[in-house]
């Protein structure tokens, strides 16, 4: 199937939503506010997903920097973390008595905001937008990636059967939406730390300090190599890679092909082992060393041609391989900021009075405005976009995979240029129409965003 479609958001409306965007505190969480900002925050990340892969104007990580609110997104994050954890123990079996949809949709927050932050983040601007706050990230990610460790995927799936379904429970369907979010969260993790690493010559001292001594996430990214918990092989035995925010099939000749989210670990160890003032911070003692040298058996010739930066890695390590490692003592004071969000978040906060508040406020069973929210959000799912979004997009012409679009009604999509001008004759009379259609729907559009802020005033 070709998908049709336009973007979700003009630029003019996706400014208009961030400039709104409202910080809430975690007793906040769940409110008929806190839902119509999470609705926003889907329509912004979709729309930042179509630009990334048509490679288009990045105007909603401008527009966050714009108006100063990476900062607010992050806090969000670190908050909705903390829900999960101190909160929702308490709502859980409250939760199981709710609309499916009520509770994935506050399952699934944290997933959305950090996939909008991945997607900011791999700029530079945006890591300097967020000023203090990226300390509060990379520890963020660095506890996700040791949650991982220490409960890696199953890396074989067996198959369900029909007494599996019949006598599951509402518990454990979102026991398993729990999961399934943490791991999507994890996965971004590793984007996203990479992308801070890209970058690492312009980071404050504090941030790399952060990385390279207090979390030495040296520790979690080479058991990670080992582990692979992006991979494993399904019912029938075929292997499945984890890409995209869902398990994918693999063909036989993709074997050997590196999964993308392999590929960011490596950059992102490469980014910290080869960068000259990294290597001089990281005190070096026989243990750290070991570890490292771990790294050289996986880097055979298939890996190298793949990635050939990894080359002067391995000549590198080769080299440590030979040095003997003398125990260093500095008698030096580092003065350091550190992450404090979560203890702010924390202070003075009684979870168990916060979720009989949310259970009594917020979550109520027979809630007369749930059948409007079902309504709001099938409609914002319907759309084939997120079908694009969750399979790719496929070119109009050949079917392929499709990373570009027709400029002008930019509602279909294709895989090269000969494609698209060799599908011309056929999409022209489409595509007089449907920019004229789009035209009109900007207008209308315009007309939605205004009262869509209203509801957050």
């Amino acid at each position: 199937m070709n998908i049709q479609l336009s973007d979700i958001l003009t630029a003019y409306e996706a400014e208009h939503y961030i400039e709104g965007l409202q910080i809430f505190e975690i007793t906040q969480l769940g409110c008929k506010k806190w839902f119509v900002q999470d609705e926003i925050l889907q329509k912004l990340n979709f729309q930042a997903h179509i630009n990334a892969i048509a490679r288009s104007d990045e105007f909603i990580m401008e527009a966050f920097c714009t108006f100063d609110k990476i900062k607010p997104l992050i806090y969000d994050l670190i908050m909705t973390e903390m829900w999960k954890q101190y909160v929702f123990p308490y709502l859980k079996s409250h939760f199981t008595e709710l609309s499916s949809i009520r509770s994935y949709t506050v399952l699934q927050h944290e997933a959305i905001v950090c996939n909008l932050l991945q997607i900011c983040l791999f700029h530079r601007t945006s890591i300097e937008a967020s000023e203090g706050y990226i300390l509060e990230v990379v520890d963020y990610c660095y506890r996700k990636l040791t949650a991982l460790l220490q409960k890696p995927p199953a890396k074989k799936i067996e198959k369900k059967s029909i007494d599996y379904y019949k006598n599951r429970t509402k518990k454990d369907e979102i026991d398993e939406q729990f999961q399934n979010v943490e791991f999507q969260i994890q996965m971004m993790c590793l984007s996203i730390i990479r992308f801070i690493t890209d970058h690492i010559k312009h980071l404050p001292i504090n941030i790399l300090h952060q990385i390279i001594v207090d979390n030495d996430f040296f520790f979690l990214l080479v058991p990670l190599i080992e582990e692979k918990p992006w991979l494993r092989v399904n019912h029938n035995n075929e292997r499945e890679v984890f890409e995209q925010s869902k398990w994918v099939t693999l063909k036989k000749e993709d074997y050997s092909k590196l999964p993308k989210i392999e590929a960011q670990l490596w950059i992102t160890i490469y980014n910290l082992f080869m960068d000259p003032e990294s290597r001089r911070k990281y005190e070096l003692n026989d243990f750290k060393k070991s570890n490292l040298l771990r790294l050289r058996k996986f880097m055979n010739e298939l890996l190298l041609d793949q990635i050939p930066q990894l080359v002067d890695m391995l000549r590198s390590l080769e080299e440590l391989s030979l040095i003997q490692v003398q125990a260093q003592s500095k008698n030096t004071i580092v003065v350091q900021q550190m992450p404090e969000l979560r203890l702010a978040i924390c202070k003075d906060k009684n979870w168990s009075s916060i979720a009989q508040k949310q259970k009594e406020e917020y979550f109520q069973i027979d809630d007369p405005t749930i059948k409007e929210d079902i309504k709001r959000m099938a409609e914002l799912y319907s759309n084939t976009v997120f079908e694009g979004i969750i399979d790719g997009f496929k070119c109009q012409k050949c079917t392929l995979e499709a990373t570009k679009r027709c400029s002008r009604c930019k509602q279909v999509w294709y895989c090269s240029k000969d494609c698209q001008v060799g599908d011309w004759p056929n999409h022209k009379v489409n595509c007089n129409t449907n920019t004229l259609s789009k035209q009109e729907e900007v207008k209308q559009v315009d007309k939605k965003s205004d009262q869509s802020l209203d509801q957050i005033d």
